[in-house]
């Protein structure tokens, strides 16, 4: 109770307890995959705007490079966004903060808020939605990037709130890029594939 009074904030201490519930559930195993699906997004974020691009270069599929092109610049976007906001908030990351409390599986260089894995991952997620609206991408994308915007919080790196931030910029970002698609081209035949149920 004494802790909860001294700590600076209802927001900070919902933040740092809720980091020291999830420490509270490491695993072996989940310490290996957590650290697996959280590098997984500087590995499909570039992955799936070149793949996508690079195929639709191969077939001559226009509709499909331009996708590739938004989901590119969707990722361009949340990264830069992502950087500013780091350096103009300067959040230490919570295991500097909380040094004998949260104990992390990673160490980072950067600042803490918002969650760079996290805005990538969702802009990745929101991008590939847009583009191909079946229910078979839309929920693997936005599970695989929920998934890392967990493992940030597992891995001790970041709190909830940067998580929660670098959701709203990485959607944001998505969504922003493909609607200025459509401003630029709008005679491309987009959404790839529409919705089925």
């Amino acid at each position: 109770m004494i802790a909860f009074v001294c700590r600076p904030s209802y927001s900070q201490n919902l933040d740092i307890n809720t980091l020291m519930s999830i420490q509270d559930t490491r695993t072996p195993f989940m310490n290996s995959t957590m650290k697996g699906v959280s590098f997984s997004a500087y590995i499909m974020a570039p992955a799936v705007p070149i793949a996508m691009l690079g195929v639709g270069l191969a077939t001559s599929n226009s509709s499909l490079s331009t996708a590739g092109l938004q989901v590119g610049a969707g990722i361009l976007l949340t990264t830069a966004t992502t950087m500013a906001m780091k350096s103009l908030f300067q959040r230490p990351r919570p295991y500097d903060s909380y040094p004998g409390e949260l104990h992390p599986l990673q160490y980072e260089n950067s600042y803490s808020f918002p969650s760079g894995h996290t805005s990538v991952a969702f802009a990745t997620a929101t991008s590939l939605s847009l583009q191909i609206r079946k229910w078979y991408v839309t929920v693997p994308a936005f599970l695989w990037a929920a998934t890392v915007g967990y493992s940030r919080m597992y891995l001790g790196v970041h709190y909830p709130s940067d998580v929660l931030v670098g959701l709203l910029v990485g959607v944001v970002s998505g969504y922003l890029s493909y609607k200025l698609q459509e401003l630029i081209k709008p005679d491309s035949q987009m959404p790839l594939i529409k919705h089925s149920f």
